[in-house]
């Protein structure tokens, strides 16, 4: 295996698997891929998966009514916040240090931390206690969100992009109807949004139970056969880390504060943003100059043209999807109802589409090839049907229907090449570092984003409002025996005015993110050959060692 740092950076052979051919798996025994212990893998990453929306996307549908139910308290807001700040943090930490130390453990740490933090959630009798179990839920994220890491590193290259259809699958209720099922939970149920968390103790506890048994990944003996752990300790980017952690934790707050709790323009906003943003530009130039040993992000990744191409769309694509996802459900309450059930089924059309998306273009891509012009075709539909969404009004609501569900769609095209190509153009070592840097990536850009819109919503609301209510006014008729019809037009229709002009505004502007995405898209070359029978992290038997040969890591079923 040859070191990429010394290659063109536009050179596509990434991955550098010379021996591999579309036969490598037929060296693997048959039984190896139904055996108990892949099997129960499987099982136990589609379980991950779903805790990351049960435990998070679930929740934060309901919070109003969390905070009513054991607030209120000003406090609330932090949910979200420690959730983003803490799990997108560690992205890139659990990829970047389990590909040194081994997953296994990671995985394992990651769900405890769910079950213990989600018991004390559905415990909490204050929302200070839910914030502190959310920390624990937090950690847990890190890992949760590489679910499609795990899946990818153990099934072959050829067969990736059907792994994360049929992961897509599994968490298809969660993700699609997570917002739903929240609402039905409040509803219908005598422990309403406890119940949220609960389920997530539970689905955390069965994923943990399958690791402990089944998955067995190459340990820390077998990926560094020349150093000991103490020697691995020793070379571990330390610096690196206080530099990432501190730039990106600021970062994040500056942008999330700029969403209402401070002022655009206030210090705690402007100095946060810029010192994190300072503060990362050091980590950059400190990986790219000083060479630490075990590098944070090893720079050759950045060198990868591939890599970087569908990084940019991965992320591109992402932030115009946070414009469906956050404006649509206030659209649905402004426009056609306050019904809280019919609200999250309407609300579900954006990540349902999305997980559509990603399993209905698994067959396709390699026989269509061409992943260029597959991710430009994928990034015009997102950017097509967001920018639409301008023309929907309290007239047009199944226009809003079809146009988030083709705009989900193109964000599930997008993140299904994106992700395979992520995966595929990289050194197999450093698979984690390169995938928790895409989804750590993908959580900034995608927090900007949501900054962006909030900024120009409630800016824009403030000026559009008076405007529209005036006129609404001026209809309805000024005379005292008007009042009533006055007053309906001021929350009625001048109401749905302002918000219809400024909705226009948001969703018109993130066409400049879909542009940005269907140009780089362009920048991205065939990966075909890279669809091999590699695999590159094998499930073994627990007693193994380093000194066991490659071929007696698979037992037979």
């Amino acid at each position: 295996m040859s070191s990429i740092g010394k290659e063109d950076p536009g050179d596509i052979q990434a991955n550098h698997v010379e021996n591999s051919t579309d036969d490598d798996d037929q060296n693997i025994d048959p039984g190896y891929w139904r055996s108990f212990r892949f099997l129960g893998t499987l099982l136990a990453i589609v379980l991950m998966a779903n805790t990351l929306f049960i435990g998070y996307s679930m929740p934060i549908n309901v919070l109003s009514v969390i905070n009513a139910d054991i607030g209120p308290s000003p406090n609330i807001y932090l949910v979200t916040l420690t959730f983003t700040l803490v799990s997108g943090v560690l992205l890139l930490i659990i990829g970047r240090f389990s590909d040194i130390i081994g997953r296994r453990y990671f995985m394992i740490g990651a769900q405890l931390f769910a079950v213990i933090g989600s018991i004390i959630c559905a415990r909490a009798n204050n929302v200070d206690t839910v914030i502190a179990g959310t920390v624990l839920t937090g950690i847990a994220g890190g890992a949760q969100q590489l679910y499609m890491l795990l899946i990818q590193e153990i099934v072959p290259n050829k067969y990736r992009i059907y792994g994360q259809a049929a992961i897509t699958v599994g968490i298809f209720p969660t993700l699609g109807f997570g917002p739903a099922i929240a609402r039905a939970l409040v509803q219908y149920t005598e422990l309403g949004w406890r119940w949220c968390y609960w389920l997530n103790a539970i689905v955390s506890g069965l994923s943990v139970i399958l690791y402990g048994l089944c998955y067995f990944p190459p340990t820390f003996h077998m990926i560094n056969e020349e150093k000991t752990k103490l020697q691995q300790l020793k070379e571990l980017d330390y610096f690196g880390l206080l530099l990432y952690c501190s730039g990106l934790i600021l970062l994040l707050l500056g942008f999330t504060w700029g969403q209402g709790t401070y002022p655009w323009k206030s210090a705690e906003v402007i100095s946060t943003i810029v010192v994190g943003g300072v503060v990362l530009i050091a980590f950059a130039l400190y990986e790219t100059y000083m060479t630490p040993r075990q590098p944070l992000v090893p720079m050759k990744l950045l060198k990868i043209r591939n890599y970087v191409a569908v990084l940019i769309v991965g992320c591109v694509g992402q932030m115009v999807f946070y414009c469906l996802n956050v404006l649509w459900p206030t659209a649905i309450s402004v426009f056609f109802t306050t019904d809280n059930i019919i609200i999250g089924l309407m609300s579900s059309t954006t990540g349902a589409s999305l997980a559509i998306g990603e399993i209905i273009v698994s067959p396709f891509f390699k026989l269509v090839g061409r992943p260029n012009l597959q991710l430009a075709m994928a990034s015009v539909f997102l950017a097509v049907f967001s920018a639409l969404m301008s023309l929907v009004d309290e007239n047009k609501q199944s226009l809003g229907i079809v146009l988030t569900i083709f705009g989900g769609l193109g964000v599930g095209w997008v993140e299904a090449v994106a992700i395979l190509i992520a995966g595929l153009v990289v050194p197999p070592e450093d698979i984690g570092a390169a995938q928790g840097l895409f989804a750590s990536m993908r959580a900034v850009t995608g927090t900007i984003a949501l900054s962006i819109y909030v900024s120009i919503f409630t800016d824009k609301l403030t000026a559009f409002l008076p405007k529209d209510i005036t006129a609404a006014v001026t209809k309805a008729g000024l005379p005292e025996s008007s009042l009533p019809d006055l007053f309906t037009a001021i929350v009625g229709e001048g109401t749905k005015m302002g918000y219809q002009h400024t909705f226009r505004i948001v969703y018109l502007a993130s066409l400049a993110f879909g542009i940005v995405a269907i140009i780089s898209a362009f920048f991205v070359q065939d990966v075909s050959h890279l669809l091999t029978g590699f695999v590159n992290k094998k499930i073994h038997a627990p007693h193994l060692k380093k000194s066991d040969k490659d071929d007696e890591m698979v037992e037979k079923a």
